[in-house]
């Protein structure tokens, strides 16, 4: 599955998870079920953890390093701010990438 097909898909769960209190309680207690069940089929040995935002409360998460991350890109991305959008939104890291594409507004209006 392609980033963009990932990223469609994740924003249609995330919309029914705003409008469907079932569904969402569903996918906070059985994640891999649903996902299987939207077309996500995730390694059974991954660990799935799911979090809800709120307008006081944001999870932050350090995605782990990727083995193709070399210390020049590092060294780019501790560039600055700038550096590192940049670098998310060059699709390297498929979770990253779509994170970029659409930050939440909510919390840079906050900031």
């Amino acid at each position: 599955m392609n980033q963009e097909t990932w990223g469609q898909k994740m924003g249609q769960i995330w919309t029914r998870c705003w409008t469907d209190a079932a569904f969402k309680a569903q996918l906070m207690t059985d994640p891999h079920g649903v996902l299987k069940a939207e077309g996500l089929d995730m390694p059974a040995d991954l660990q799935i953890v799911v979090l809800e935002n709120s307008p006081t409360q944001v999870h932050w998460v350090i995605p782990a390093r990727p083995s193709q991350l070399s210390d020049a890109d590092l060294e780019g991305v501790a560039a600055g701010a700038d550096g590192l959008l940049d670098f998310l939104a060059s699709g390297r890291l498929p979770i990253a990438w779509s994170i970029a594409r659409k930050p939440a507004p909510a919390l840079f209006d906050r900031l």
